[in-house]
């Protein structure tokens, strides 16, 4: 009971502990980095103001009436409208640069360059001190016509500036020291016709921003101040432009050296930062908080943009926020105290009331103790049915699962003996396919046999009318023998021809009688052959009957094994259903089996507990 007064009172205080200690954090978390954002932003904000007035400044002089009038002065032959020459122009554009660097310190060298490339004014600083102002002339005016930045600064549009990216100033090809950053911005010149007649460029000295952004200024969150705070600027690469802790680690693009934000901070937050979409953020790394915010010197002009980023210890940040958490664990701990000391006073009430409630429980475990046992004892009875049952149907399941695998082997022998049926089957087609052709050629064969004895007929036919042709020729052979007597001496060559016509008639005789002869004999063999072929069209149309029996035979038996197939299939199916059945109901005893053993095994437990219950409301009646 003291427990449960000290959690009724301990988790509530913990969970208001809590829930406060995390709203306050991320609140505070919330106002650090809005404010840290606010810093950096303004950081930016001060380097672009102070860009914005070089921007304004080089508009100013490509439109201002020098330059304007020094263009007309050149158009109009070398004087401009109202007779003044190019050279007083030229004079009043210098005297004007050099108020500009005297006027404005982040300035170094301002020039005139004209659509040819050819240097007509530049004016700039010399000296370490830059204090002293040169004006430059004559062989000292250069052309800048190969200048990529000249090039580049001639396609703009009016009103369009070209700015450059921070680097060290360069002397003859030769980096100044100690080293000056600078910043180039150009516009073109146009005329009163809208016509190209060259660029107005000047040279920033970029240390006037760098230094006054990176000055050690104290930031101020809420009501805390910090002094603590370290400031870097970097280029759009990860270079370095202003390193807090270490000057060698800047200008590393100038310097030929890697030293870089990659090197030194997590690449996630390096890509984070020189992000080009991202124009603000606030990043939690490791032990400090990095807030950062991109400076865009031309909008109109991408990619020549840096960035300003700071880095404060996260321990100073959120010091507050541990010092409210140590607070609140205090306050949690100081209720809980004062919690037990209540609980106590009041646990001796409830004393009384315990003695009571362990004396009724005592009787009554003592009842629940008979009537568990009671239900052990019949548990254990059913655990030992249920286990004879799942026996007996293990049995009966190994019985259907052998019938099964039998009718499984009948089935496959049905299958092998309808293969060979079928095969028998295909034997007789084939062999009733063959006697169907027999059948047909043996017709073939009486059919021209009948046409070789009618030929012959007609042979012996011709071979009578040729003995004919011989007999009537012998009788005009011996007409003309004894025509050729009477004629005498006359007759005597025709007689010669009439007997050598009668040889040839009775040699055509004799040839005609063996012709005859022979035919007679074809005829003779015709005749037999004949009854030979039907006698064989009667065998073949027998053959085919026979095959056609056979094969009916071979279908009949098919079906047969066909059916017996089909049953001892469905018998099969009949078998492995039962053996599912069997199986279920085996599966269902088992179930039922372990939740029986387990029943009896609860209620042993139950039994036990009661026990000890027993046991334990004597013990507690013993001490009070």
């Amino acid at each position: 009971m003291l427990l449960l007064l000290l959690l009724s009172t301990a988790i509530p205080v913990a969970i208001v502990g809590l829930y406060g200690s995390v709203s306050f954090t991320r609140l505070a978390t919330r106002t650090y980095q809005e404010e840290l954002e606010v810093e950096a932003l303004e950081r930016a904000d001060s380097i672009e103001i102070f860009l914005e007035r070089a921007r304004e400044d080089v508009l100013f002089l490509s439109q201002s009436p020098p330059v304007q009038r020094l263009l007309q002065a050149k158009a109009n032959g070398g004087f401009d409208f109202t007779g003044r020459p190019v050279s007083s122009w030229v004079e009043e554009l210098n005297e004007t640069l050099q108020a500009m660097l005297r006027a404005k310190p982040e300035y170094i060298e301002w020039s005139y360059i004209d659509q040819r490339g050819q240097e007509v004014v530049r004016v700039g600083r010399v000296g370490q001190d830059r204090t002293q102002i040169r004006v430059y002339s004559g062989s000292q005016l250069t052309n800048q016509a190969n200048q990529s930045f000249f090039q580049n600064t001639l396609k703009l549009k009016p009103g369009k500036i070209l700015v450059s990216e921070i680097k060290l100033n360069l002397e003859n090809g030769e980096i100044v020291e100690p080293y000056e950053p600078t910043m180039r911005y150009a516009t073109p010149v146009f005329d009163a016709s809208g016509n190209t007649k060259g660029i107005v460029i000047t040279k920033v000295f970029a240390a006037q921003f760098l230094d006054t952004v990176t000055e050690q200024e104290e930031l101020t969150i809420g009501k805390t101040i910090y002094d603590n705070q370290k400031i870097f600027i970097i280029n759009r690469g990860g270079y370095y432009l202003s390193h807090p802790d270490n000057e060698e680690k800047e200008w590393g693009f100038d310097l030929s050296n890697e030293e870089k934000i990659q090197n030194d901070f997590p690449k996630k937050v390096a890509d984070e930062i020189l992000n080009q979409e991202n124009e603000k953020g606030v990043l939690v790394t490791g032990q400090d908080i990095l807030s950062y915010a991109k400076v865009d010197p031309n909008p109109d002009q991408a990619g020549e943009h840096f960035f300003v980023f700071e880095k404060l210890p996260k321990a100073a940040v959120f010091g507050s926020v541990t010092s409210f958490q140590i607070v609140a664990a205090l306050v949690a701990l100081s209720a809980m105290a004062i919690a037990s000391v209540f609980g106590v006073i009041r646990g001796r009430q409830l004393i009384t009331l315990l003695e009571q409630l362990v004396n009724n429980i005592s009787s009554s475990s003592q009842e629940i103790f008979s009537t568990v046992s009671e239900q052990e004892r019949i548990a254990n009875q059913q655990a030992v049915s249920v286990n004879q049952t799942t026996t007996t149907m293990e049995e009966l399941e190994a019985s259907s699962r052998q019938s099964a695998e039998q009718a499984m082997a009948a089935v496959q022998a049905a299958k092998t003996a309808l293969d060979r049926a079928e095969v028998g089957t295909q034997a007789v087609d084939e062999t009733l396919e063959g006697m169907f052709t027999l059948e047909q050629k043996v017709d073939a064969i009486a059919q021209q046999i009948v046409n070789l004895s009618t030929q012959a007929g007609q042979v012996g036919s011709i071979s009578e009318l040729v003995s004919d042709f011989a007999s009537q020729t012998n009788m005009l052979a011996l007409n003309a023998s004894v025509e050729a007597v009477r004629a005498g001496d006359y007759g005597k060559g025709f007689a010669v021809v009439a007997n050598e016509i009668r040889k040839l008639a009775d040699q055509s005789q004799q040839s005609a009688e063996k012709i005859n002869s022979l035919i007679a004999e074809i005829q003779k063999v015709i005749n037999e052959t004949v009854m030979v072929t039907e006698e064989g069209t009667k065998n073949v149309k027998s053959g085919v009957q026979t095959a056609q029996r056979t094969e009916g035979a071979f279908i009949d038996i098919k079906h047969s094994i066909d059916e017996v197939m089909v049953n001892n299939q469905q018998l099969a199916l009949t078998q492995k259903q039962q053996v599912d059945a069997i199986r279920q109901v085996v599966t269902a005893m088992d179930a039922i089996d372990r939740g029986a053993k387990e029943s009896a095994t609860g209620l042993s437990e139950t039994r036990s507990g009661t026990e000890q219950l027993t046991n334990v409301a004597t013990s507690l009646r013993d001490m009070m």
